[in-house]
């Protein structure tokens, strides 16, 4: 009779530890989205329109157990992406004929549905990569700049996916002509940064918050003027003092904000009547505790000592 109870005791033990895993004996689907980390990387942000464009998508157990993912075939069930252009449109997949060799490859292993499937198993810390050249699945156009978000799925089978930390950009170059030698009269492109892309990188390196490219761009003695809260003091200040003040302004600046810029693009350049100054128009969105802003910003530029390259010396903002 002791025996009997101690078997059913164990045997209730055993029922009791199996409920905290799934069928497959792993962490729950909730576990493996709390534990893993997707990061999306370009080796290069500039692509010749037609070439390949390959993106590295890279799965990371960020967490301390064991976790199990369960990529299906095709690879477009598990690694999705939304693709915005320049003025913030959806760029949608394009069609491509799906019967070549490479689509027809499955895996050999299935499970009990007959769906294709393969098992990775990610100790702490482990991660894995997936690369997929984007201009097979879509028609990126010549001149246009696009944002990237990949969304990885640990399970085609439920409908639960993990969003990727941050966004990439990508800028497709403007097709050259064969016949641009049958074009003189053509005039050659102006050295070094145009204004536009000095504020495009400007901008970017505030997303990325790469605060050392981010002040390169700015004429900070100039630029401080912009701001009430240090124009006062540094305009009354002594030489020493102003140091100072640049140095607090500076840190100002690149103090994590607590509105994110998140989205941006530019509207419009225009040339002013004061030589070698121009003004470029920016429309922004920004993000703080869940509320979305929108703004234009109107930069004022001129071009620096060294021939070709811009800075930064104003910025008016509205909100739209």
């Amino acid at each position: 009779m002791v025996v009997i109870l101690l078997g059913l005791f164990f045997a209730s033990e055993a029922l009791l530890a199996e409920r905290t895993t799934n069928a497959r004996g792993d962490e729950s689907i909730n576990t493996v989205k709390r534990y893993t980390t997707v990061d999306l990387h370009l080796d290069q942000y500039r692509f010749e329109a037609g070439k390949p464009i390959v993106l590295k998508f890279q799965i990371t157990n960020s967490g301390y157990r064991t976790i199990r993912i369960y990529p299906f075939e095709p690879a477009e069930k598990t690694y999705q992406f939304e693709v915005l252009d320049s003025a913030g449109y959806e760029l949608q997949p394009a069609r491509r004929d799906h019967n070549s060799a490479m689509d027809k490859e499955r895996k050999a292993v299935v499970n009990l549905s007959g769906q294709n499937v393969r098992e990775i198993i990610l100790q702490p810390g482990e991660s894995f990569e997936k690369t997929i050249d984007l201009s097979k699945h879509f028609d990126f156009r010549p001149g246009e700049t696009y944002r990237i978000t990949g969304y990885f799925f640990p399970d085609a089978r439920h409908n639960v996916f993990l969003r990727s930390r941050d966004s990439v950009e990508l800028q497709i170059k403007e097709r050259k002509s064969q016949y641009l030698f049958q074009r003189p009269e053509l005039e050659a492109e102006e050295a070094g940064l145009s204004p536009e892309e000095t504020v495009y990188l400007f901008l970017s390196a505030e997303m990325r918050r790469n605060w050392k490219n981010y002040l390169k761009y700015l004429d900070l003695p100039r630029y401080i003027t912009s701001y009430d809260r240090f124009s006062g003091r540094y305009a009354s200040a002594n030489a020493p003092d102003r140091h100072q003040i640049l140095q607090e302004f500076s840190r100002y600046l690149t103090a994590d904000p607590t509105d994110r810029l998140r989205r941006f693009r530019i509207t419009g350049t225009r040339r002013t009547d004061v030589a070698d100054r121009a003004e470029v128009t920016v429309e922004a969105l920004r993000m703080s505790a869940g509320y979305r802003v929108a703004y234009e910003y109107t930069y004022t530029l001129e071009r620096a000592e060294r021939e070709g390259f811009w800075k930064i010396i104003h910025v008016v903002a509205r909100v739209l």
